[in-house]
């Protein structure tokens, strides 16, 4: 990683929507050179998806959580596909010290929200920390500005 990927990646993480043209402008790096570079970051795996951070109290899912899940080691592989495959989870961390996974769910309301915790029951989940997620403060940020560069250093 040199200086200028750092500012190329570091424009991306601000606003992925940005023109390659724009950012040529803002960075004084040629149009040419910042297309090359994201082709390697996205074949390399450095990116590895575009997405859109939605406010999802604004489309009506009130209950956000998070929780920690520890499952017994036989039913493991299959809780994780569960989980995987389930399309009220955000965000699937597989975590340690004494947990096994740390989800992100979104709910429209309490019901669902039960609903998906007797959904967890049929696993045996043996511990669960869980905690409503009040307000985003800081959400992908990191790497998102031209002066964090100085963290890789």
């Amino acid at each position: 990683m040199n200086s200028k990927d750092l500012i190329v990646l570091s424009h991306f993480r601000n606003n992925a929507r940005i023109s390659l043209t724009k950012m040529s402008r803002q960075t004084k790096i040629p149009v040419s050179t910042i297309f090359d570079k994201l082709k390697v970051y996205e074949k390399e795996g450095l990116i590895k998806k575009y997405c859109t951070l939605v406010n999802f109290k604004e489309l009506g899912f009130e209950i956000k959580t998070s929780m920690f899940l520890r499952v017994n080691r036989d039913n493991k592989l299959s809780f994780q596909r569960f989980l995987i495959k389930h399309p009220r989870i955000n965000n699937l961390f597989r975590v340690n010290n004494g947990f096994d996974y740390l989800i992100e769910a979104i709910f429209k309301d309490l019901d669902e929200f039960d609903e998906f915790n007797k959904e967890l029951e049929l696993f045996n989940v043996l511990d669960k920390k869980e905690f409503f997620l009040m307000e985003d403060l800081k959400r992908e940020d990191f790497l998102s500005h031209k002066e964090n560069k100085d963290l890789l250093k």
